[in-house]
């Protein structure tokens, strides 16, 4: 008789617990007498079918978990071999929802080996169970699909199911299911070039754990808020959000995770034009996921280092790296996201090769600090196009998240304004010149910021600037020059 056997369904509990807030290796310890040899299989004699069923079905979760954050060889063909025993066992006892719980696990065991269309199959087959979408395990299949989907770049079908089902989660899901779900929100709206959303959605993502104390999902986050901060230049709270997520990660002892915070450290660096800082990261991260078995994260970073060897003119290295991530792809992915790397690496090689254009306006408040001297904007050629212009101060922080900071120049360009652009005004009594994020109804204008009530205004007391595009980055020096990067939102 096994001695856990009188109390079964308390370990059981315990062991879901341990699970749900990330704590695998405590609900390993809690197993021991069970199942010392982790590579062996757990010792169930003397238990009802049932909870042997249960036993080995946590069993295969928590080595999928642990083995994906320990870097241990061969975890994720363990974990799928445990979870079908499990799932044989369920439906010899006819509980289709323990059956899907099993299909939900096997999906993350192939995914993690980046093993897409396995995991699809997977995920559909829990799915295909007749469950309401209530039903916990339900919700956590929609997770798994979501995360399936986003690597195979299907980033408009996310969003509409997220969209279709955003209550049904508010009410229904755990404190970490909810920050699953919009951490899932903002990756798929950030790729679909929605960052205001996206930053809002990962906040939320980032409140949810932090109340579930799911420390490896909150790192997860602070990395996610780390790319939208460094896409929209605001490189102080980038390098802070990534600098919290890799001390997550060294402190659970989460090697993959922190091997691919290092790639987004490398990447803001890159993007800081930090280059043999960001080439040192980037083989640091890789040297990391060369021994995890996700083979979409060691993809990613690989292609990372093309881009870095890329802008330090090293073009021939940087095709050696980029082959390698598609062959990578190519065989142990998918051929579509063989060709994804290929099109990164492309449109990093035409922001490269594209030159900067300067173009020059007087500016009254430089010129009167200077005189004799007009403004010379250096654009980004993604908004050097534009024929008329004109640059805004930024006299407050109520849209520092969006990357126009205090003191900076917000360049602005007329254009059709339509609803939820960031736009710039001017109030005609006073020549105030206010920005925010446009609405209008009835002859009223809207203006909102991030933290601050809606600003009102009649459609006759204002002229509208136009739409801001750009902003300038670095301050003003003694010729008068500022570079202008696009503000991404």
């Amino acid at each position: 008789m096994n001695i856990f056997h009188t109390d079964v369904s308390v370990l059981i509990g315990s062991l879901v617990k341990l699970e749900r807030c990330g704590r695998y290796e405590e609900a390993l310890a809690e197993l021991r007498q069970i199942w010392e040899d982790t590579t062996s299989f757990p010792n169930v004699d003397g238990f009802a079918p049932r909870p042997a069923a249960e036993i080995i079905l946590r069993c295969g979760a928590l080595i999928g978990f642990l083995g994906h954050i320990k870097q241990l060889p061969d975890s994720q063909e363990q974990s799928k071999d445990l979870l079908t025993e499990a799932r044989k066992r369920f439906l010899a006892l006819y509980d289709f929802e323990k059956v899907a719980e099993c299909e939900n696990y096997i999906s993350l065991a192939y995914w993690r080996k980046g093993e897409l269309i396995e995991a699809e199959t997977w995920i559909e087959a829990s799915l295909f169970h007749n469950f309401p979408d209530s039903n916990q395990t339900r919700l956590y299949s929609f997770i798994i699909r979501y995360l399936i989907f986003f690597q195979l770049n299907k980033y408009e079908e996310n969003l509409r199911h997220l969209k279709s089902v955003e209550n049904v989660f508010k009410r229904y899901g755990t404190d970490r299911l909810k920050g699953d779900f919009f951490n899932h929100y903002g990756l798929n709206l950030r790729k679909v070039n929605k960052d205001c959303e996206a930053l809002e959605k990962y906040l939320l993502a980032r409140k949810y754990f932090l109340k579930a104390d799911h420390q490896i999902y909150l790192a997860v986050v602070e990395n996610n808020l780390a790319n939208i901060y460094r896409a929209n230049r605001d490189f102080a709270r980038a390098h802070e959000a990534i600098d919290n997520s890799e001390k997550i990660f060294k402190k659970i002892n989460d090697r993959t995770r922190e091997g691919f915070s290092l790639d987004t450290k490398a990447s803001i660096y890159c993007d800081e034009q930090k280059y043999p800082q960001a080439l040192e990261t980037v083989e640091k991260a890789i040297a990391i996921l060369r021994r995890s078995e996700n083979l979409d994260y060691l993809t990613e970073t690989i292609l990372s280092k093309a881009k870095i060897l890329l802008y330090l003119d090293d073009f021939t290295n940087a095709l050696v790296c980029l082959a390698e991530a598609i062959e990578l792809a190519r065989t142990k992915i998918s051929e579509a996201r063989a060709a994804d790397l290929a099109k990164q690496f492309e449109a990093a090689m035409e922001e490269k090769n594209s030159p900067k254009v300067s173009q020059t306006f007087e500016e009254k408040e430089f010129v009167k600090d200077n005189p004799g001297t007009n403004l010379e904007l250096v654009l980004h050629p993604s908004i050097s196009h534009y024929e008329e212009f004109q640059g805004v101060w930024i006299k407050n922080s109520h849209l520092e998240s969006f990357g126009l900071r205090k003191g900076s120049l917000a360049v602005v360009i007329k254009d059709n304004i339509k609803r939820g652009d960031l736009i710039a005004i001017v109030e005609i009594d006073s020549e105030a010149v206010i920005c925010g994020f446009y609405d209008t109804d009835f002859g009223i204008v809207c203006l909102e910021g991030v933290g601050d009530e809606p600003q009102l205004f009649n459609e006759d007391e204002i002229r509208i600037l136009g739409k801001i595009v750009g902003v300038g980055i670095t301050q003003k020096d003694a010729g008068g020059r500022i570079i202008v990067e696009p503000l991404r939102l």
